[in-house]
C-alpha cells in the first residue's frame, strides 16, 4: 500500500509553518493569503457560517488591504511597553496569577483523542492496531490504515513527540457534507461551524469546541466551496480558531465574541488576539478596568499591530485620561501611517481626544474630523469590500458625532453656528442606517442610532431648549426597551443599558434645566436603573458613574420637595464616593466634586451637619484633584472652601475653619 505522501507532507509542512507565524496568527485573524502558501491546507484563516456554502461570504484579501496583514516583528516588547509603563494613572499591570492549566483535546475517533492519546498506545488499539505503512515526516510520525468500514478511504494518524496530534480520513470519492455531519451528529451538535480557505481553492469547515474539520473541494462559483467533503480531519483543539471566530462575532454578537476569546484563553492564557478582543467587549459596556487589563496585557505580548494601539488610546479617552491617550498617541502615532483605516480611525481619536482634553481645543476637534471624513471619502471611491466598508461606516459615523459635540460646545460669535450640530447629527443618523442595513441579518446587536441618541443628548446639555432634543430622547428609551424585549445578546444588552443609561441621565438634566421636573424624574429613574445593573458588578472606583447619576436624580427630587427619596440616593451616593475617595480618577473627581458640594449645603440645612462637613471635605479633595489635572477652575474651589470654613465654625473646629478661610482667600475672585 502507498502512503499518501501529499496528505502527510500538507499537514507536517502546515504545522511546522504555523509556529513560525504564530505570535501574529493568535494575535489576530487575518487572510491566508497574507501568510500561508498552497502547501498549508492544515493550516490557515476563517470565516464563520451559519448557512449553505453558497449563501455566505468567506474570508478574503480584505485584511491585507487595511493593513492588517502586515507581518512585522515589532518592537521585541522594548520602546512601546516601556512608553507603557511609564504612563501615569494606568491602574493595571498585566496579571500575575498563575493560569488554570487546560490540556486541549480533540473529538475522539476510533477510540483515539487528539492530544490525549499517546501514539505508541495505537498499537494497543483494536481498529488502528496494523497500519499499512509507518514512516517520519520532517519529525512528525505518521500511520497509515485501510480499514475495512471504509473501504474507499485512506486513513492517516499524526503525532509528534509520542502524542496523537491528528487524525486524517482521505476519502477517494468525495462525499456530501450533509453525510460528514450525520457521522459526527453527536460530535458537533450545537457547535457553530468557520470556514477556513486554502491559497489552493480548499475550504476546511472547521468545528472549533471538537478540532473536527471538513476539507471541502473547490467549487464551481470562484471563492465559495462545495459541499463536497474530501477530507475529515480531527485534531488537537487549537485557540487560534476560537479568535477567528471571536473576530467575525464582533460583527454580529459580542456574547458570543467575548466566550469565544474566554475559550481561546483556556487553552493559551498568553494569545494576544483574545485579550484585545475581551477589550472591545469590556469597552462596549463602559468597563474600562477590565478593558484597560485586556489590552494592556495583549500589547504585552505583541506590540506590532496598530489596532491594539488604537484600542488602548480608546480606553484611555473613555476612562477620563485624556492626557494620557494623548501621549500614548504620540508614542505610536507612525505605526498607523501604512494602513487606511487604522490611520483614519488614529484621526478621529485624535478628534475625540481634542475635544475632552482639560483644555479642550473644539477648534482642533473640528478640523480633526472633516479630516478623517476627507479620508474616508478617499477609501470610499476606491469602492471598498463590504467588511472594509462597513467598518468604514463605523468610523464616519463617530467622526460625525465626535464633531457635533465639538461644535455644540465651542463658543462661536454667531450663536446660530452652534445649532449647526444638529445638522451633524443629522447626517450622523444616515450614517447610522447605513451601517443597519450593511450587517447581516444574522447580527444580534443593536441598531447604531442608539449612538446617535446618546451623543445627541450630550449636544442637549448646551443647548437644553432646542426642538430636536425631546425627540431624541423619546426614541433613546424606546429603542432601548425595544431592543432589550427581544435581544439574546446579554452583552450587547449591557451595552445599550450603559449608553441609553447615560443619555437618559443627560436628558433628565436637560429637562431639569427647562424646570419640568417630571419629565427629568421619568428619565433619571430609567437611566440610573440601566446604569446601574451594569454597574453592579464592578470594583467600586468602577461605579462613579452610577453615583453621580444618584447625586443628580437626588437634586431633582430635591428641587421638587420629594426629601425623603432624595436623601435616600444621597446617602447611597456618599457611601460608594466614601469607599473610592482616594482612587477616582481626575476627570471623575471633577464631575463629582461640585454636586457632592451641593448635597453637602442640603445636609446642613436640614441639620445634619456632621455629614456636611465630612461630605464637603470630600467634595473639596474631588476638586483638588481634578483642579491639579486641569478640569477644575480656580474660580471653582472659592466657594466651598468658604463654606466648608463656615461650617467647621459652626462646629467650632477653628483650626480647620482658619485653614479652610486660608484656602478661599487664596482662590478668591479678584476684584
Amino acid at each position: 500500500m502507498t502512503v499518501d505522501r501529499t496528505h502527510a507532507n500538507i499537514y507536517a509542512q502546515g504545522l511546522a509553518r504555523l509556529a513560525s507565524v504564530l505570535a501574529l496568527a493568535l494575535a489576530l485573524p487575518i487572510p491566508s493569503s497574507s501568510l500561508f502558501g498552497a502547501d498549508d491546507a492544515a493550516s490557515s484563516h476563517a470565516s464563520k457560517i451559519r448557512q449553505t456554502a453558497v449563501q455566505t461570504p468567506i474570508a478574503s484579501d480584505t485584511g491585507a488591504q487595511v493593513g492588517r496583514a502586515k507581518e512585522s516583528k515589532g518592537s521585541g516588547r522594548g520602546q512601546l511597553v516601556e512608553e507603557l509603563e511609564r504612563l501615569p494613572n494606568l491602574n493595571v499591570r498585566p496579571d500575575t496569577e498563575e493560569a488554570t492549566e487546560h490540556r486541549p483535546h480533540g473529538a475522539k475517533l476510533l477510540e483515539v483523542m487528539p492530544g490525549v492519546t499517546k501514539f505508541s498506545e495505537l498499537a494497543n488499539n483494536p481498529i488502528l492496531n496494523k497500519p499499512v505503512a509507518k514512516e517520519t515526516v520532517d519529525g512528525y510520525q505518521v500511520a497509515t490504515y485501510q480499514s475495512p468500514t471504509l473501504p474507499d478511504a485512506t486513513i492517516q494518524i499524526i503525532g509528534a513527540n509520542d502524542l496523537v496530534e491528528a487524525i486524517m480520513i482521505n476519502l477517494n470519492e468525495p462525499r456530501s457534507e450533509s453525510d460528514a455531519r450525520k457521522a459526527f451528529e453527536q460530535e458537533i451538535k450545537d457547535v457553530r461551524p468557520i470556514w477556513v480557505p486554502d491559497e489552493i481553492g480548499n475550504f476546511r469547515e472547521v468545528f472549533p469546541e471538537k478540532g473536527i474539520a471538513f476539507v471541502l473541494e473547490k467549487g464551481d462559483i470562484p471563492g465559495l466551496p462545495s459541499n463536497r467533503v474530501i477530507q475529515i480531519v480531527a485534531e488537537t483543539v487549537k485557540c487560534e480558531y476560537f479568535i477567528m471566530r471571536a473576530e467575525q462575532d464582533l460583527q454580529t454578537n459580542y456574547t458570543h465574541a467575548r466566550d469565544d476569546a474566554e475559550h481561546a484563553l483556556l487553552h493559551d492564557p498568553n494569545a494576544p488576539g483574545a485579550h484585545w478582543i475581551l477589550a472591545q467587549t469590556h469597552l462596549a459596556v463602559g468597563d474600562c478596568a477590565n478593558a484597560r487589563k485586556h489590552i494592556f496585557k495583549a500589547i504585552k505580548l505583541n506590540d506590532s499591530l496598530p489596532q491594539f494601539h488604537l484600542t488602548y488610546i480608546d480606553v484611555l479617552i473613555q476612562a477620563g485620561e485624556a492626557a494620557s491617550a494623548l501621549r500614548y498617541m504620540d508614542a505610536v502615532r507612525d505605526s498607523f501611517v501604512e494602513h487606511p483605516l487604522f490611520a483614519i480611525e488614529a484621526v478621529c481619536l485624535d478628534s475625540v481626544l481634542r475635544r475632552e482634553s482639560a483644555s479642550a481645543d473644539y477648534d482642533g476637534a473640528i478640523s480633526q474630523g472633516q479630516r478623517a471624513l476627507k479620508m474616508l471619502q478617499t477609501l470610499y471611491d476606491a469602492k471598498p469590500k463590504a467588511d472594509v466598508l462597513l467598518a468604514a461606516k463605523k468610523l464616519e459615523l463617530r467622526t460625525n458625532l465626535s464633531v457635533a459635540i465639538a461644535v455644540a460646545r465651542k463658543s462661536w460669535k454667531n450663536p446660530k453656528d452652534q445649532e449647526k450640530a444638529f445638522e451633524w447629527l443629522e447626517a450622523a443618523s444616515e450614517v447610522a442606517q447605513e451601517i443597519d442595513k450593511l450587517r447581516s441579518e444574522e447580527s444580534q446587536l443593536p441598531t447604531a442610532q442608539i449612538d446617535v441618541y446618546q451623543a445627541a443628548l450630550e449636544v442637549g446639555l448646551e443647548m437644553p431648549d432646542a426642538l430636536q432634543i425631546d425627540s431624541y430622547a423619546q426614541k433613546a428609551r424606546a429603542s432601548a426597551e425595544l431592543y432589550l424585549r427581544k435581544t439574546l445578546d446579554e452583552v450587547s444588552a449591557a451595552s445599550v443599558r450603559w449608553r441609553a443609561g447615560n443619555a437618559l441621565m443627560n436628558a433628565s438634566r436637560i429637562y431639569d434645566a427647562r424646570k419640568d421636573s417630571k419629565q427629568a424624574i421619568a428619565a433619571g429613574v430609567k437611566g440610573l436603573e440601566y446604569i446601574q445593573v451594569t454597574t453592579d458588578y464592578r470594583p467600586a472606583v468602577e461605579r462613579a458613574i452610577a453615583g453621580l447619576s444618584q447625586l443628580q436624580l437626588g437634586m431633582i427630587y430635591a428641587n421638587g420637595g420629594v426629601e425623603a427619596e432624595a436623601f435616600k440616593l444621597f446617602d447611597q451616593a456618599n457611601e460608594l464616593f466614601s469607599q473610592i475617595e482616594s482612587d477616582l480618577r481626575a476627570r471623575d473627581a471633577s464631575r463629582v466634586g461640585v454636586p457632592l458640594a451641593t448635597v453637602a449645603s442640603l445636609y446642613w440645612k436640614n441639620g445634619k451637619r456632621e455629614q456636611a462637613v465630612d461630605t464637603l471635605k470630600r467634595a473639596v479633595t474631588f476638586l483638588e484633584k481634578g483642579h491639579e489635572a486641569g478640569y477644575v477652575k480656580d474660580a471653582q474651589l472659592y466657594v466651598p472652601y468658604s463654606n466648608l470654613s463656615t461650617m467647621c465654625k459652626g462646629l467650632k473646629n477653628t483650626a480647620d475653619a482658619a485653614k479652610y478661610k486660608a484656602l478661599a482667600d487664596q482662590y478668591a475672585p479678584k476684584k
